[in-house]
Protein backbone atom coordinates (compact mmCIF):
# COMPACT_ATOMS: atom_id res chain seq x y z
CA UNK A 1 0.00 0.00 0.00
CA UNK A 2 1.05 3.65 -1.00
CA UNK A 3 0.96 6.85 0.64
CA UNK A 4 1.11 9.51 -1.87
CA UNK A 5 4.10 8.11 -3.93
CA UNK A 6 5.63 6.25 -0.12
CA UNK A 7 5.07 2.63 0.29
CA UNK A 8 3.56 2.45 4.03
CA UNK A 9 2.98 -1.44 3.67
CA UNK A 10 5.20 -4.14 2.05
CA UNK A 11 5.49 -7.83 1.32
CA UNK A 12 2.44 -8.79 4.29
CA UNK A 13 1.35 -11.79 4.21
CA UNK A 14 -0.73 -13.54 7.45
CA UNK A 15 -3.44 -16.18 8.29
CA UNK A 16 -5.98 -15.29 11.11
CA UNK A 17 -8.12 -18.50 11.72
CA UNK A 18 -11.57 -17.86 12.80
CA UNK A 19 -11.45 -17.54 16.14
CA UNK A 20 -8.36 -16.78 16.91
CA UNK A 21 -7.03 -13.64 19.07
CA UNK A 22 -4.09 -12.22 17.51
CA UNK A 23 -1.90 -8.91 18.67
CA UNK A 24 -0.27 -6.76 16.15
CA UNK A 25 2.66 -5.48 18.01
CA UNK A 26 5.32 -2.52 16.44
CA UNK A 27 6.89 0.70 17.67
CA UNK A 28 4.36 3.84 16.65
CA UNK A 29 4.46 4.44 12.99
CA UNK A 30 5.63 0.95 12.02
CA UNK A 31 2.20 0.50 10.09
CA UNK A 32 -0.18 -1.14 12.58
CA UNK A 33 -3.14 1.41 13.09
CA UNK A 34 -2.54 1.87 8.85
CA UNK A 35 -2.93 -2.37 8.45
CA UNK A 36 -6.41 -2.18 10.66
CA UNK A 37 -7.74 0.81 8.07
CA UNK A 38 -7.09 -1.56 5.03
CA UNK A 39 -8.63 -4.51 7.15
CA UNK A 40 -12.06 -1.76 7.21
CA UNK A 41 -11.64 -0.71 3.68
CA UNK A 42 -10.50 2.99 4.98
CA UNK A 43 -7.95 3.11 2.60
CA UNK A 44 -7.44 0.99 -1.35
CA UNK A 45 -4.84 -1.55 -1.03
CA UNK A 46 -2.40 -1.03 -4.92
CA UNK A 47 -1.83 -4.91 -4.99
CA UNK A 48 -2.51 -8.20 -3.37
CA UNK A 49 -5.90 -9.68 -2.29
CA UNK A 50 -7.72 -9.67 1.75
CA UNK A 51 -9.49 -12.42 1.40
CA UNK A 52 -12.34 -13.50 4.52
CA UNK A 53 -12.96 -17.24 3.78
CA UNK A 54 -12.61 -17.29 0.25
CA UNK A 55 -14.11 -13.96 -0.56
CA UNK A 56 -11.89 -10.78 -1.56
CA UNK A 57 -12.87 -8.03 0.85
CA UNK A 58 -12.71 -5.81 -2.57
CA UNK A 59 -15.87 -7.46 -3.64
CA UNK A 60 -17.27 -6.98 -0.76
CA UNK A 61 -19.76 -3.88 -0.12
CA UNK A 62 -18.18 -1.65 2.45
CA UNK A 63 -21.27 -1.27 4.56
CA UNK A 64 -21.65 -4.94 4.67
CA UNK A 65 -17.65 -5.47 5.87
CA UNK A 66 -18.45 -3.02 8.58
CA UNK A 67 -21.39 -4.43 9.89
CA UNK A 68 -19.65 -7.45 10.41
CA UNK A 69 -16.53 -5.51 12.44
CA UNK A 70 -16.76 -3.84 15.59
CA UNK A 71 -13.88 -1.57 15.91
CA UNK A 72 -12.73 0.10 19.27
CA UNK A 73 -10.21 3.07 19.32
CA UNK A 74 -8.13 4.24 22.45
CA UNK A 75 -10.21 7.31 22.49
CA UNK A 76 -13.85 5.39 23.24
CA UNK A 77 -16.42 7.77 21.30
CA UNK A 78 -18.64 8.71 24.04
CA UNK A 79 -21.50 11.36 24.15
CA UNK A 80 -23.34 13.33 26.42
CA UNK A 81 -26.57 11.29 26.80
CA UNK A 82 -27.13 8.27 29.48
CA UNK A 83 -25.22 5.33 30.52
CA UNK A 84 -27.71 3.12 28.99
CA UNK A 85 -27.95 5.32 25.26
CA UNK A 86 -24.28 4.83 24.99
CA UNK A 87 -24.70 1.59 25.37
CA UNK A 88 -27.59 0.48 23.59
CA UNK A 89 -27.03 3.17 21.03
CA UNK A 90 -30.99 3.61 21.29
CA UNK A 91 -31.47 -0.24 20.27
CA UNK A 92 -35.02 -1.79 21.53
CA UNK A 93 -33.95 -4.98 21.88
CA UNK A 94 -31.05 -4.63 24.47
CA UNK A 95 -32.51 -4.60 27.80
CA UNK A 96 -31.31 -3.93 30.73
CA UNK A 97 -31.34 -7.14 32.23
CA UNK A 98 -28.88 -8.29 29.49
CA UNK A 99 -26.67 -5.00 30.39
CA UNK A 100 -26.46 -6.11 34.13
CA UNK A 101 -25.61 -9.75 33.72
CA UNK A 102 -23.09 -8.85 31.03
CA UNK A 103 -21.66 -6.79 33.67
CA UNK A 104 -21.93 -9.32 36.32
CA UNK A 105 -20.39 -11.44 34.07
CA UNK A 106 -17.18 -9.48 33.65
CA UNK A 107 -16.92 -8.23 36.69
CA UNK A 108 -16.92 -4.76 36.38
CA UNK A 109 -19.85 -4.03 38.82
CA UNK A 110 -17.98 -1.77 41.06
CA UNK A 111 -17.89 0.97 37.63
CA UNK A 112 -21.02 0.59 37.53
CA UNK A 113 -22.11 0.29 41.34
CA UNK A 114 -20.36 3.90 42.08
CA UNK A 115 -23.10 5.78 39.20
CA UNK A 116 -25.88 7.58 41.10
CA UNK A 117 -28.42 6.81 39.16
CA UNK A 118 -27.06 3.36 37.65
CA UNK A 119 -28.11 3.00 33.69
CA UNK A 120 -29.80 6.66 34.07
CA UNK A 121 -26.86 8.25 34.76
CA UNK A 122 -26.46 11.30 32.94
CA UNK A 123 -22.26 11.03 31.53
CA UNK A 124 -20.48 14.06 32.28
CA UNK A 125 -16.97 12.57 30.69
CA UNK A 126 -14.73 14.62 33.06
CA UNK A 127 -16.20 12.78 36.12
CA UNK A 128 -15.28 9.45 34.39
CA UNK A 129 -11.87 8.06 34.10
CA UNK A 130 -10.60 6.91 30.59
CA UNK A 131 -10.50 3.14 31.57
CA UNK A 132 -14.64 3.70 32.48
CA UNK A 133 -15.08 5.16 29.53
CA UNK A 134 -13.24 1.94 28.14
CA UNK A 135 -15.24 -0.49 29.71
CA UNK A 136 -18.68 1.25 28.52
CA UNK A 137 -17.42 1.18 25.12
CA UNK A 138 -15.88 -2.75 25.53
CA UNK A 139 -20.05 -3.50 26.80
CA UNK A 140 -21.66 -1.19 24.12
CA UNK A 141 -19.51 -3.40 21.49
CA UNK A 142 -20.16 -6.63 22.90
CA UNK A 143 -24.21 -6.61 23.49
CA UNK A 144 -24.64 -5.26 19.90
CA UNK A 145 -22.27 -8.46 18.72
CA UNK A 146 -19.97 -8.72 15.23
CA UNK A 147 -17.61 -11.43 13.62
CA UNK A 148 -14.24 -9.23 14.17
CA UNK A 149 -13.27 -7.40 16.74
CA UNK A 150 -10.46 -4.72 16.46
CA UNK A 151 -9.29 -3.01 19.54
CA UNK A 152 -6.72 -0.41 18.96
CA UNK A 153 -4.63 -0.02 22.03
CA UNK A 154 -6.94 -0.87 24.30
CA UNK A 155 -5.09 -0.85 27.98
CA UNK A 156 -3.28 2.35 27.11
CA UNK A 157 -2.80 5.03 29.88
CA UNK A 158 -5.00 2.60 32.31
CA UNK A 159 -4.22 1.66 35.37
CA UNK A 160 -3.23 -2.07 36.43
CA UNK A 161 -6.77 -3.01 37.79
CA UNK A 162 -8.58 -1.75 35.01
CA UNK A 163 -6.42 -3.13 32.11
CA UNK A 164 -7.58 -6.63 34.43
CA UNK A 165 -10.91 -5.60 34.03
CA UNK A 166 -10.54 -4.59 30.00
CA UNK A 167 -8.51 -8.14 29.62
CA UNK A 168 -11.08 -9.94 31.20
CA UNK A 169 -13.73 -8.36 28.40
CA UNK A 170 -11.23 -9.04 25.64
CA UNK A 171 -11.18 -12.81 26.29
CA UNK A 172 -15.06 -12.69 26.68
CA UNK A 173 -14.98 -11.63 23.22
CA UNK A 174 -12.63 -13.90 22.10
CA UNK A 175 -14.77 -16.92 22.81
CA UNK A 176 -17.07 -16.54 20.16
CA UNK A 177 -15.34 -14.38 17.69
CA UNK A 178 -12.02 -13.58 16.26
CA UNK A 179 -10.20 -10.24 17.88
CA UNK A 180 -7.13 -8.36 16.69
CA UNK A 181 -5.34 -6.28 18.92
CA UNK A 182 -3.09 -3.19 18.03
CA UNK A 183 -0.67 -3.35 21.31
CA UNK A 184 2.49 -2.68 22.87
CA UNK A 185 1.93 -3.84 26.49
CA UNK A 186 3.65 -7.12 27.55
CA UNK A 187 0.79 -8.23 29.07
CA UNK A 188 -1.20 -7.91 26.37
CA UNK A 189 0.86 -9.53 23.87
CA UNK A 190 1.33 -12.69 26.07
CA UNK A 191 -2.23 -12.87 25.49
CA UNK A 192 -2.52 -13.71 22.26
CA UNK A 193 -3.04 -17.35 20.14
CA UNK A 194 -0.54 -14.93 17.67
CA UNK A 195 1.60 -12.01 17.46
CA UNK A 196 2.29 -10.36 14.23
CA UNK A 197 5.32 -8.19 14.94
CA UNK A 198 5.53 -4.99 12.23
CA UNK A 199 8.64 -2.86 11.66
CA UNK A 200 9.10 -0.33 8.84
CA UNK A 201 5.72 -1.28 7.19
CA UNK A 202 6.72 -5.07 7.21
CA UNK A 203 6.25 -8.57 9.26
CA UNK A 204 9.63 -8.77 11.02
CA UNK A 205 8.45 -12.13 12.78
CA UNK A 206 4.81 -13.70 13.86
CA UNK A 207 4.82 -15.88 17.35
CA UNK A 208 2.27 -18.14 18.01
CA UNK A 209 1.76 -19.13 21.05
CA UNK A 210 2.49 -22.91 22.30
CA UNK A 211 -0.44 -25.00 23.55
CA UNK A 212 0.27 -27.16 26.40
CA UNK A 213 -1.74 -29.99 27.58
Amino acid sequence: MKYEKEMVLNNMSFTIKKGEKVTIAGRTGAGKTTLTNVLMKLYDINSGKILIGKNDISKISTKCLRDHISYISQNPYIFTDTVRNNITLGRKDILDEQINELIQEIGVENVFNKLDKGLDTEIKLSKLSYGELQVIAFLRAILHKANFYIFDEPTSNIDFQTEKMIQNIIDKISKTSTVIIIAHRKSTIENSDKIIYIKDGQIEKIGIKEVTN
